[in-house]
């Protein structure tokens, strides 16, 4: 995305999550234990929860964003973590006592220089708006608050979903429609090229320390669907960022 579409996108929205796909959101995640189930079954996420516990040695203040009260890698040697989600059970605090967790939406996210290290793995493309440019500037804006709750010379995990350019050139034709008549019960999302991760993040102030995929060795769920890795466009990266002290 060109630096002259990002200033028209900045011009023409405010950050903001589409309604629907936030109330699908909370509905179709909130206590879907087959869906963690499957997701821990499968190779590709176990490779996932491999990389995020890699990224997360050594914090001692970590933000976990949009953690749907499961951690998929050991917390026991953290000495503060927090979380958040747009929807937070009772039974989180019950898994996690140590854990301190808000109900939020990670846009509307304030802390300032809190956490050493903020961890975020497949949020990204649920934090939609109701427009293709709402939508980037949503990426803006969670790249926005992340780069402030990170202390100088801390680190930023994003473990994403990304798809290829000419995937998305189709999908954002296609995205007011389906968004008006979406079918299925899990929520509409948005997924970016990884070029426009990079970039959100440079705009942000936050320098790139890595870049890897991960690969695609079993099944995936996609829209609450598990299909061959090798029939879906996406590509799973592990982007790190620091900020600069």
């Amino acid at each position: 995305m060109s630096e002259e579409s990002i200033q028209q996108v900045q011009k023409n929205s405010r950050p903001a999550q589409n309604v629907q796909a936030l109330e699908k959101n909370a509905s179709f995640f909130a206590d879907n234990n087959w869906y963690k189930s499957t997701q821990n079954r499968l190779e590709t996420y176990r490779l996932i929860a491999e990389s995020a516990h890699h990224e997360v040695q050594g914090s001692k203040r970590l933000l976990d964003i949009g953690n749907g009260g499961v951690f998929v890698f050991p917390i026991e040697q953290i000495p503060h973590v927090e979380a958040i989600d747009v929807f937070v059970e009772e039974s989180f605090a019950t898994r996690y006592p140590t854990v301190k967790w808000r109900e939020m939406n990670v846009l509307e996210l304030a802390d300032e220089s809190r956490f050493d290290t903020v961890i975020a793995i497949n949020c990204l493309h649920h934090v939609i708006g109701s427009s293709v440019s709402q939508c980037y500037e949503n990426l803006n804006r969670i790249f926005e608050v992340v780069a402030r709750a990170v202390e100088p010379g801390g680190k930023v995990v994003f473990i994403e979903s990304t798809v290829p350019g000419w995937f998305l050139w189709f999908y954002k034709l296609l995205f007011p429609i389906l968004l008006k008549f979406w079918p299925l019960q899990h929520p509409p999302t948005f997924q970016y090229y990884f070029r426009e991760i990079q970039d959100a993040a440079k705009r942000a102030g936050l320098m790139q320390a890595e870049l890897a995929l991960i690969p695609k060795v079993s099944n995936i769920m996609t829209l609450g669907i598990e299909v061959p890795g090798w029939a879906s466009p996406i590509l799973i990266g592990k982007f790190v960022f620091r900020k600069p002290r």
